[in-house]
């Protein structure tokens, strides 16, 4: 179940995970989209075909498969591109309801002629697929500029922290974007998000939608460490609070 064309009727919280196991605790606790991939302790790379197939057999609900072939920087070299290409178009083959990507040049623009064959190829497969720009966006000398592109392109998200490590200390631009995007193409707050913090986020950027791990107890600090026991999982009761919240708020805004 797509949460395309969503924006504006209801919000959404995003949580991305690395293994199975995350996949259904984050569905219990109220996770409504989930964003797939493998080693999110290097920031997550592309899932497996079998981990894509193993989720998408295991939930209703949205699924969005990050498309990252390395860990690193998002600069890429045509072998790397292509790869990635052939991903996207695997992961909408295998289920997925959409993919989020990222490719960047020398100057931390977007790599435009990746993400323009990005469209194609997804497309290819479904036209209903849905296309999110990660974290590469983070850094781009041009962001307003970038966003009325990616909407000329059909793309309906852009999965960001505002520019700094954590979305708490890119209010300003996080609220910025939301307004140029306006109903075209959701701005998608992430980094560090958590429940001490998400109701400040919604209200300062007037954002409908959260995105995290919640693998970290906020008592611990946002540097802190994995909260004991929890392997890497991420916290039912931070998924809980943070739903609740994002409810109140999209109720109280429409």
């Amino acid at each position: 179940m797509s949460s395309k064309g969503l924006k504006g009727v209801c919000g959404m919280l995003e949580v991305c995970v690395d293994r199975l196991q995350a996949v259904r605790k984050a569905i219990d606790a109220g996770a409504q989209r989930i964003e797939l991939s493998e080693n999110l302790s290097v920031g997550g790379v592309t899932p497996s075909a079998d981990l894509i197939q193993a989720v998408r057999g295991e939930i209703s609900g949205a699924l969005i498969v990050l498309v990252r072939c390395r860990e690193g920087d998002f600069q890429y070299t045509p072998v790397e591109l292509d790869q990635m290409l052939d991903q996207a178009q695997e992961a909408i083959e295998l289920g997925a309801d959409g993919v989020a990507v990222g490719a960047c040049c020398a100057d931390g623009s977007l790599d435009w002629d990746f993400l323009a064959r990005v469209q194609r190829v997804v497309f290819g497969v479904s036209e209903a697929a849905e296309l999110v720009v990660h974290r590469a966006f983070d850094r781009v000398p041009d962001p307003v500029r970038s966003i009325e592109r990616l909407i000329e392109l059909r793309y309906d998200r852009i999965l960001t922290s505002g520019g700094a490590l954590h979305a708490v200390d890119s209010l300003a631009s996080l609220r910025e974007w939301n307004l140029a995007a306006g109903e075209r193409l959701e701005i998608l707050p992430a980094g560090g998000i958590h429940s001490q913090n998400a109701e400040r986020i919604l209200h300062e950027t007037q954002c409908r939608q959260l995105h995290g791990s919640f693998t970290k107890d906020p008592a611990y600090g946002q540097e802190g460490p994995i909260a004991p026991g929890s392997l890497g999982l991420p916290i039912a009761d931070q998924i809980v609070q943070v739903r609740r919240m994002l409810d109140r708020w999209n109720r109280s805004s429409t």
